[in-house]
């Protein structure tokens, strides 16, 4: 009789810590769902564009798809095709009421501003401790609520620097300004289009 009781003692035990192990198991799972957690800004804008791209120089235009894939929560893939058109680029995102704008990452950053960007650029929202100052003096900027895109321009750029733009969710709309150059000439290809249902 004493064996069965210690045997019992020893099944319930166990089912008591799977019982355990299950559920910090599901809580671990379920946060790194959550999206309030990751803030998946990339989902917002992911999907394809169909609309047209425009010669700066010449006005002439042409139809085009931008793809648009996740690489992470907030860095995606930006792959425009038309005639005689082929691009692709990895662009961060950065929240702006209610726009998403791109900027380059990594090398392109580099290469486009002569700088590599520093601990304090966030994309999501303002985090706790940062306050709306006059970074540059005179917040050249505006005079905005403090968001991600304000927060990166303040801290990451200089006020001459070029951006070539970005998403309106709202509107299901993107576009983008491809800076190129045939021989000492710097023009723009500009997408401009909507999302496809």
């Amino acid at each position: 009789m004493k064996k069965s009781k210690l045997v019992f003692k020893k099944a319930i035990s166990k089912i008591f810590v799977l019982g355990v192990l299950s559920a910090i198991i599901f809580t671990s799972c379920k946060k790194d769902e959550d999206p309030n957690v990751t803030n998946l800004l990339a989902s917002e804008v992911v999907g394809t564009y169909t609309g047209t791209l425009k010669n700066s120089t010449t006005n002439e235009s042409k139809t085009a798809t931008i793809t648009v894939s996740v690489q992470n929560d907030s860095l995606i893939q930006l792959h425009c095709i038309a005639a005689n058109f082929d691009s692709t680029l990895i662009l961060q995102l950065y929240q702006n009421y209610d726009s998403i704008m791109v900027c380059f990452t990594g090398q392109d950053f580099y290469n486009e501003y002569g700088h590599n960007t520093n601990n304090y650029d966030f994309c999501n929202s303002q985090q706790s401790g940062w306050m709306n100052s006059n970074w540059h003096g005179d917040n050249w900027a505006g005079n905005q609520q403090w968001n991600a895109w304000t927060n990166h321009m303040n801290t990451q750029h200089s006020q001459n620097d070029l951006h070539y733009g970005g998403f309106n969710p709202t509107m299901n709309s993107c576009n983008y300004n491809f800076s190129m150059q045939n021989g000492n000439t710097n023009y723009f290809e500009v997408f401009d289009g909507i999302k496809n249902n």
